[in-house]
């Protein structure tokens, strides 16, 4: 895909070999040693679309080589992390040919821009490097606003979608992901694969693509089962996260009368809600991993980033308003029929609670979103349940109870209990059976 300059796919004698052949140009410039001005070249490339600086040959594409790779790295390392502001993604590689060394370093399109270097933000005229007018700056800073970090572009070049394919195949019948289907999909631009399209990819170098999920014991030092799934698709990641919910929260059976009823833990459709909205809506440029930490009381399924920008507490918390912060994700997800593009994810985690006493609760801070699904007590009273309707309940599901059973299950005291039986009895909901310690109670 794109630029052979930026094709990372060669084995490393093949791109040695190719940059012999290319010359200078906007998207790749030479240098026999490091100096500062290179560093206004890494503004410039994450400003804009990227680029590569190779270290170690002249300006004709001549290969001169260097001494010491490791100590220039550590020196070009330092220096972008000490002099640009925000720090952009970059890479760097050491190349070898025929006892020559030079090293490459390769500038991703950044997700920040404007990126300074000195107070002044750069860009790439042709081979020259050169500061950005203030009305262009002002230019890049709206572009920035407006364009999603899931759109941007990545280097990558050699990306497979086996597993896109299949899901594609199975929800549209779309037997062939051709590139007039990824692009529709928004995951190829301008000839390049987008962020979206690396993070969907069956495998990626992005190390931020990544879920982690760990079943606890009764501490956080014990450890049951634990599953990473480190950059892969995130299909794959979803699939990995609901495979580890039907191990430790599947539904089970209960005996209800003379009949065996289906119960759940945590409500399946809360659960995969939470997992499809900490996956698409986190933001991608955070250096970390969703987190999925599972108890036997509860499941904390913890997103990097807040809410996206314009979106208040309330709005999440209650609303129906759809500001995605990875649109394409959305999309592909949408296409796939694991989402609903109108912003319903929240309302259908609370509704999958509205019947039982539990509520899913929501931690929400400038640097995460954390989902708590608390396990399910059939026992405790329904949301907005008083205690004669909780006593029905019970009845209903258990046959017959004494007073004691029904005061350790609803949580109230004798004379509460008590006076709650009183009334159904009146109301002919319930009757008494048995005497003294034999005492119990049934429906009519």
């Amino acid at each position: 895909m794109g630029d052979n300059v930026l094709n990372l796919t060669h084995p490393l004698e093949s791109r040695v070999k190719l940059l012999v052949t290319l010359s200078e140009n906007e998207k790749l410039e030479y240098k026999l040693d490091y100096s500062p001005q290179a560093l206004k070249t890494v503004s410039a490339f994450a400003n804009y679309s990227g680029g590569k600086i190779v270290f170690g040959m002249s300006d004709d594409g001549k290969i001169i080589g260097i001494d010491d790779s490791h100590k220039l790295r550590l020196r070009i390392e330092n220096a972008i992390n000490d002099n640009l502001t925000p720090r952009p993604d970059y890479k760097l590689e050491t190349l070898e040919l025929e006892e020559v060394t030079i090293v490459e370093l390769t500038v991703s399109p950044g997700s920040d821009p404007p990126y300074f270097y000195k107070g002044k933000a750069y860009k790439r005229s042709d081979t020259a490097t050169t500061p950005v007018d203030p009305s262009e700056l002002r230019n890049l800073i709206k572009e920035n606003l407006d364009n999603p970090y899931d759109q941007m572009t990545v280097t990558e070049d050699d990306l497979s979608f086996k597993l896109l394919k299949e899901e594609l195949r199975h929800s549209k019948g779309i037997s062939q992901l051709s590139e007039d289907t990824l692009r529709t999909l928004n995951l190829i631009r301008d000839g390049k694969f987008t962020r979206a399209a690396e993070w969907l990819a069956d495998r990626n170098n992005n190390l931020r693509c990544a879920t982690h999920i760990v079943r606890f014991g009764r501490d956080i030092s014990t450890f049951r089962d634990r599953r990473d799934f480190d950059s892969v698709s995130l299909i794959m990641q979803y699939k990995g996260a609901l495979e580890m919910y039907e191990k430790w929260y599947g539904t089970y059976e209960e005996i209800e009368g003379f009949r065996r009823v289906a119960r759940v833990l945590v409500p399946r459709e809360a659960y995969r809600e939470a997992v499809l909205n900490a996956l698409i809506h986190r933001r991608l440029d955070m250096n970390s991993a969703v987190q999925i930490a599972m108890y036997d009381d509860r499941i904390e399924i913890t997103s990097p980033g807040g809410l996206p920008p314009g979106i208040s507490k309330a709005d999440y918390l209650f609303g129906q308003v759809s500001n995605p912060r990875n649109p394409t994700l959305s999309l592909v997800f949408f296409t796939l029929n694991y989402i609903e593009r109108f912003g319903t994810g929240i309302r259908r985690i609370r509704q999958a609670y509205q019947d039982f006493a539990e509520e899913a609760a929501f931690d929400i801070s400038d640097h995460f979103i954390r989902l708590t699904l608390p396990v399910i007590d059939l026992n405790k009273p329904k949301q907005g349940e008083d205690l004669a309707s909780h006593i029905l309940r019970l009845l209903k599901e258990h046959g017959h109870l004494s007073r004691a059973d029904l005061e350790t299950m609803t949580g109230y005291g004798k004379s509460s209990v008590q006076n709650a039986l009183n009334t159904l009895i009146d109301q002919a909901f319930i009757q008494r059976t048995g005497a003294a310690r034999s005492t119990r109670y049934q429906l009519l």
